[in-house]
This record gives C-alpha cells, structure tokens and sequence, in this order.
C-alpha cells in the first residue's frame, strides 16, 4: 500500500542576543529568514553597526534591546544588547532586506529599514538618537496556578497532567477523567453509554471500533494538553455521538526553537509501550511530530453457562470454561506541518500512520450434563484468530483571520483516510487427551474504507455580544469486505466452501449545513442553532441480489440559555438533537462465531436513532474548587438495542445468535454531580456520581423492553508528597444494570500511581498498579423460556507497569488564546 503524505523542512535559526564586545554571529538566509539547515551556506559578512545616544544630547544608552527582523515576514533573525558606552554590532547577515528596532526602557523605541547588498555589506546606521518618554508601570497581576477541571458552559475541561499524571497513552488519560471509562479492549463509554463521538483537536475521529482503541492506545499522553467533555454539543458539531463528545486537544503549537520528549513504559506479559514526541518553529513554520508503539498481552478467563429449559432435551446443560491469551497492539505516526503565510492566512497539513495488531488464541472445555448433571460428554473447542489493520489519513486546511480582535474568520478543510483490515479465524473440535480435530472450519474478511470530507466555516462577530458561526460540511464513505468461510468437518484436510461466504458493498453520503448565533443580554447569553442534513446510504451484498437503499432528511436544533448570577455562579439550560446511524458491523449480516454456540449478526435493516437531550447545569466557583450539579433528561426515537435470540439457528447449529434491532423509544433521566477539591499545592482531586434511570419501550412490533436504575462514581487524588513527589490514585465503580431480557453485573477498577521527579521538569520514573485489587470483571446474565446463559470473564488487566519519561528543550505546550467570555468555549461573545 502506497501513501504519500505532506511534509516540509522547517529552516532553523540560532538567536543570539550579545553585548558589543563579545558578537555571536547569527546565521540568517537571504532575505533575511532564519536559516541553518544542513548544506546550508556559511555565514555571510554583512553587519550594521552604531551608537544609541539620548536625543537632546551625548549621553549613551546601556543595555537597549536591539532587535533586526527579516522585512518580507518580521521574522526574528538577530538580535544584541548595547554597551555601556552606547555601542552595538550584529555580524553575519546575508543579502536582503531587514527592519532595525532600538528599544529601551523610559524612552520611545524607534524602528529603521536597511538592506545588506554585495556591493555594501555594511549598514550605513551610526548613530541613533532615542527620545525620552514618560513610564507608567502597571500593576503585576498575579493568578495562582490554572485549576485540574475548568468548567465551561458546555464543556468541562480536566488538564490531562493532572488528573493522569503517568498516564502512558491516550486510553490511560480517558479513563482518568470523571464519568468516563475505558474497558479492557479500549472501548470509551461516558455515563455508561458507548455511543460517544472521540475527536482530536476538535475534529471527529474518521475510525471507530477496535481501529480507534489501537490508535488511542499508541497516542503519547505527554502530548495530550486536556480532555474536554460536551455533554450536549451545538448544532455547530456533527450530531454523532448520542452520549456526547470527547475532545483530545494536543500539545500542537510550541514555543520558538525545538522541543520534544520520550516516554517508556512496562509491565509482565509482554505489556508494553513507548512513545516520542518533536515540535520545532521557526518563523512562519511549525512542525509537530508523535510515534508511539503498543503492547497489550493478557491472560483471559472466564465461563459461557448455558441451561436449556424443557422437555426431551438430551444435554441440557452445558458448562464452559475458557482460557486464552489476546494480544492487542499498534504503532501510529502522526506529523502537522503549518505555514503562515501572513498574520492573516495560514495553511496546515496532518498525516497519521496507523497500524494495529491483534491476536486471540483460546480453549473452550466443554461439559455436557443431562438434567440430573450427569456429565455426557467433554471436549476442547480451539479458537486462533489474527486481525491487522492499516489505516492512514491525510488533510490539508486553510485558514483567513479578517480581524483578529473580532474573531472575522473563515476557514475550509479536505481530509481522505483509508483503512483496510484483515481477519483470519480458525475453530475447530478436539476431544480431550487426544490429537483428532474435527468441525475444522476458517472464517477469512478482508475490508477497505475509505472516506472524503470537505468542510468551509464561516465566524463573524458583529460586536462584543453578538456573534454568527455557519458553515457547510460533505461526508463520503465507501466499505469494500469479503468474507470467505471454509469447511473441513471430518478433519480430513478436504475443504470445501460455505454457503456463508459473501460479500458486501456499503455507500454512505452526508450533506449537511448549520447556523450558530450567539447573543448577551445583561447577565444571560444566549444561544441558538440549526443544523441541515441529508444522508443516502446503500446496502448490498453479493451472494443475494438485493439492495438495501435508505435516505433521510435530518434537522438539529441545539439552544443555550446561561444566566450569570455572579462571578463564582453560573445557570445554564442547553438543548440538543442528535443522531446515531448504524454502523456497518451492525448492519452486516455475515455471522461472526465468538464461539461454537455463540454468533453475532448483524442487521441490514437498521433506522438510525435520534435522541432530544436536555440537560440543565448550576456551576459554582470557590477559592477550593468548583462544584457543579447537571441533572438531564434524555429520550431515544427508533432506539437500536442488542437483541439477544436464545432459540437460533445458523449453519445447522442450534446457537444463541446477538443482534440488533429497533424499539420504539428510551428514556432515561438522572444528574451528575461532579466535584473539584484542591488545598494548596499539597493535593488536589475530583470526584463524579451520577445517576440515571432508563425505560425501554419495545413498542408494538416487540415485547422487548426495560426499566432499570443505576449509578456510576469515580473518585480521583493527586498527593504531592514533596516538591518532587506525586501520589496519584482513582477508583470507579458502576452499579448493576438492567437491560432487555439481561442483567450486567457491577463493574469496578482502580488505579495507583507513584511518581518521582529527576532532574527538574525534564524527567520522571513512575511506578503503576492498574487494578490492585483485581477487581476487573465482567458478567451478564440474559435469556429468556427457552435458555438462561451466564457470560463472565477476567481480562487480566491487573499489573505493575514501571514508566520512565524524559523531555528536552522547550516542553511543548498549547498558546494560551482569547476565549470568547470568562467561561470561554461556547461560541458566546465576550461582554462588555
């Protein structure tokens, strides 16, 4: 597979700031940006030269900042410092054009062209007269140190050095933060829900599914600046994601020069990962670089019971007890380059390079026992399945400021990825003590995507508490997969082709546009939006002449009322519409074995769902931290639920089969309460809980349906035990659950870091213990008349990781930039 990405050479430049009797040449190239790259020329003989003196008289000025700067871009070439007697001197400039700045305090910096040519190296500056001015200095304004969690009126914001402080990778920092849970094979929930949108800097990830798990888990967590949850976007973000959004911000634009770090981690079991990070700019270039490796392999247990119930049933009962090794893992490359072209016009490209790997080696032992638990029957069933994935992404991004002061913008956007993932499944039957296999079969797919999106913004404000957003956006996706299965049931190394073969081709097209308009009205800001879509897809498979078109017209409305009681209250009340269209393995029909009495289906016929989310929010800011109490309500139209068929039959085999299919509606309402605490520099926390109540309605096309309670809580507490000493540990737990014709058992984990300073900022050892207690476990009890099954299992997450990081030159860091209001982030102009 071939794949070009963009990529640019940053040229570099040393500034040296110097008395006059001690120059350091600088190195600058013509025209006068900075240079220095490899095979570069020699530095060149042009200087300027002269005296700062006071303007009524003789006097010269010490210590005046002398600053030259390319003409073409402003760009810093050089800079000294004058002597006590006035006097300064800048060597080693190339031919071009330059601007001379003289500043010094109590008088008024003057500014002054020049060129170095052939035929006059020297600058003809000698003597600058300065004039004196009055000086008021202002008052120093001093903050305290930038709180863990910032909360924003549609968004709260947790810094990710301090809520995970010797997180390894993207994953670790997720499941950090409150509300948020990551399980064992990387899937990301919020409030329990695992339809959750996952962006990067603000845009949505193109991959899902176990692809986005790889990639998350090999992106550096010493590049991860915050993450931001948006409960209730606005119709200015793609409406995916009925949970909400998690936005990963970056450590994209960093300080002049070059900086970057290493981070190295392991545990036992072959568990490890290790990343590297590179930013370098220089004038109107800036480069930011990750890599990142990963190793996940874990020992996994666990029990498949299944009980059959009535009459004339020969084996009854069945007992299942599996031990296997999974393996996860991946490498991902990630660079952005951007060029300012001007103060106004920017131009930024991004190419990710992504590879994951999984493994799954298990036996099944399997009892067959009739109704008094006489056992008839024990064998081995095997599984061995191996899965890659390749996936790569590349955009290219313009961006005009109009006015930077009025937030005047418009911005537009073209990104292509393409991913193409391969399956190989082996399963077959060995009675026990004995090398026969029997029921050999190989289940083989091999899938491309590919998606195209172009996106145009649009920012105006109008005044201080008046703004629009609007912009238009076209998604195109296209999936390609095979899916071969082979048979050998006698285990006679004759293999023969199953009718299950198949293939299927799967288009989806999304056009969409939407307004935002922002307005303050004393102390209430108000908001409200709109977006437009229209999507097409269309299903198809090969082995049956059949087309599965489906086309829809979609409105959001999204609506934010704040009320700004006083500085340290907020109110709010936020509305939202958002979607869920069905992805393509639940749509796809190919059976997927997870074992011999265990299929997953997929539904071809599936509506999307739409969900009406209000949510209500009271924020209150004190010199201890912030509380903020969100009670929601939340109703689901054409909910997609799991539909579990205990009375299936596939390939001959009587199975349980796991689907999906539409019911009527969902409702579910509840509150979070979440909580920041911080006593000086010795230790600062957080702590979430959240409860909600759902009820399912099957409607009258289904019996299916639900009506559960439960609750999730995460606490969080950084210790820092020294100035160079930092304790962190974190504990979740989620109640039982019901859901339709099942029941998931309680779920909790907890983590311990210890964390030791070497050498300043620059490095760290960290020792982890994920899951101390082992405590990591899942179990779900579903059936119905006819069979009760028991699923548990162990991942085997439990161990001790030691990590080592190390950082050099400037640690990368995001530029702090204007925010809209005190709160900042939610489109709202700032008052007066």
């Amino acid at each position: 597979m071939r794949r070009t990405a963009p990529l640019a050479l940053a040229l570099l430049a040393t500034v040296h700031v110097a008395s006059a009797q001690q120059p350091s040449p600088p190195t600058a190239r013509p025209g006068g940006a900075p240079g220095g790259a490899p095979g570069a020329m020699p530095a060149a003989n042009g200087e300027v030269r002269g005296t700062v003196l006071e303007g009524e008289g003789s006097t010269p000025i010490a210590r005046a900042s002398i600053t030259v700067r390319a003409r073409r871009d402003s760009s810093l070439v050089a800079g000294a410092i004058t002597t006590p007697q006035g006097a300064f001197r800048v060597q080693g400039l190339r031919n071009g054009a330059y601007l001379l700045r003289i500043a010094a305090l109590g008088y008024a910096p003057r500014v002054m062209p020049f060129a170095i040519t052939e035929a006059a190296p020297r600058a003809p500056i000698d003597t600058v007269k300065l004039t004196r001015v009055a000086v008021s200095l202002t008052a120093v304004n001093v903050t305290e140190e930038r709180a863990a969690v910032a909360v924003e009126p549609d968004r709260t914001a947790y810094r990710a050095k301090d809520v995970a402080p010797a997180a390894t990778n993207a994953s670790d920092v997720l499941d950090a933060v409150p509300s948020v849970q990551v399980d064992a094979d990387g899937k990301v929930s919020y409030r329990g829900n695992e339809n959750v949108a996952i962006q990067i800097n603000g845009r949505p990830s193109p991959i899902r599914g176990a692809q986005l798990a790889s990639y998350l888990k090999t992106l550096p967590a010493n590049v991860i600046e915050k993450v931001e949850v948006i409960p209730n976007p606005s119709a200015k973000y793609d409406p995916e994601g009925m949970a909400g959004i998690l936005n990963i911000v970056l450590k994209q634009n960093v300080d002049l020069g070059l900086s970057g770090g290493v981070n190295v981690g392991a545990a036992s079991e072959d568990r490890y990962n290790a990343s590297a990070n590179l930013g370098y700019q220089s004038g109107p270039w800036t480069t930011f670089t990750t890599i990142g490796v990963n190793a996940d392999d874990r020992t996994v247990t666990g029990v498949n019971d299944r009980v059959r119930h009535g009459a004339n049933i020969a084996a009854p009962i069945t007992n299942q007890d599996l031990r296997g090794l999974n393996g996860n893992g991946g490498q991902n490359f990630t660079t952005t380059v951007d060029y300012k072209f001007n103060k106004r016009d920017v131009l930024s490209t991004a190419g990710t390079l992504s590879h994951r790997r999984s493994t799954d080696a298990t036996t099944s032992t399997y009892e067959e026992l009739n109704s008094t638990q006489a056992l008839l029957d024990s064998y081995d069933r095997l599984r061995d399945s191996r899965s890659t994935g390749l996936y790569t992404d590349l955009s290219s991004a313009f961006k005009r400021t109009f006015d930077p002061k009025k937030k005047h913008e418009l911005s537009a956007e073209v990104r292509y990825n393409r991913s193409h993932d391969e399956d190989d499944t082996g399963l077959w039957r060995q009675p026990l003590a004995q090398a026969t296999r029997t029921e050999n079969e190989i289940d083989e797919t091999d899938a491309v995507q590919q998606q195209l999106v172009a996106q145009v913004d649009y920012t105006k404000t109008f005044d201080k508490r008046r703004k629009l957003e609007t912009g238009a956006k076209s998604d195109s996706r296209w999936l390609d997969r095979d899916y071969g299965v082979r048979k050998d049931a006698l285990g006679s190394g004759t293999w023969v082709r199953s009718d299950l073969s198949n293939a299927l081709a799967f288009d989806e097209k999304v056009q969409a546009a939407y307004g935002v308009f922002s307005q303050g009205a004393g102390k209430f800001d108000l908001q409200a939006g709109l977006r437009a879509e229209y999507a097409a897809r269309d299903f198809s498979l090969a082995a049956q002449p059949e087309h599965y078109p489906y086309h829809y017209t979609s409105l959001f409305p999204s609506g934010v009322v704040m009320y700004n009681a006083s500085s340290a209250t907020q109110l709010k009340a936020s509305y939202s519409r958002r979607i869920r269209r069905p992805g393509t393995q639940e749509l796809n029909p190919f059976p997927t074995f997870f074992d011999v009495q265990n299929v997953f289906i997929g539904n071809p016929k599936l509506n999307p769902e739409y969900t009406d989310a209000y949510e209500f929010g009271v924020t209150r800011n004190g010199k201890l931290g912030t509380l903020q109490l969100a009670p929601f309500y939340r109703r689901t139209t054409n909910v997609i639920r799991v539909d579990i068929d205990t009375d299936a039959e596939v390939d001959g085999r009587d199975v349980t089969t796991v689907s999906f299919k539409n019911l009527a509606t969902s409702s579910s309402w509840g509150t979070d309460l979440n909580g920041s605490l911080r006593l000086g520099r010795k230790f600062n926390g957080f702590a979430g809980f959240n409860v909600f109540k759902m009820v399912t309605d099957g409607g009258s096309q289904s019996s299916l349906g639900s009506d559960a309670v439960t609750w999730m809580s995460r606490v969080n507490g950084t210790f820092n035990l020294t100035s160079k000493t930092t304790l962190q540990g974190s504990y979740m737990y989620r109640a039982p659950m019901k859901i339709e014709r099942g029941r998931f058992a309680a779920m909790q984990m907890a983590n311990v870091v210890l964390r030791q300073k070497i050498d300043g900022e620059k490095a760290s050892v960290a020792i982890r213990v994920v899951d101390p207690f082992n405590t990591n476990k899942f179990r779900i009890q579903a059936g119905d008349d006819n069979l009760t099954q028991i699923t548990a299992r162990r991942p085997g997450v439990r161990g001790v990781f030691v990590s080592y990081q190390y950082n050099f030159g400037r640690p990368p860091r995001v530029r702090e930039r204007p925010q809209d209001n005190q709160q900042g982030g939610a489109g709202f102009p700032s008052g007066s």
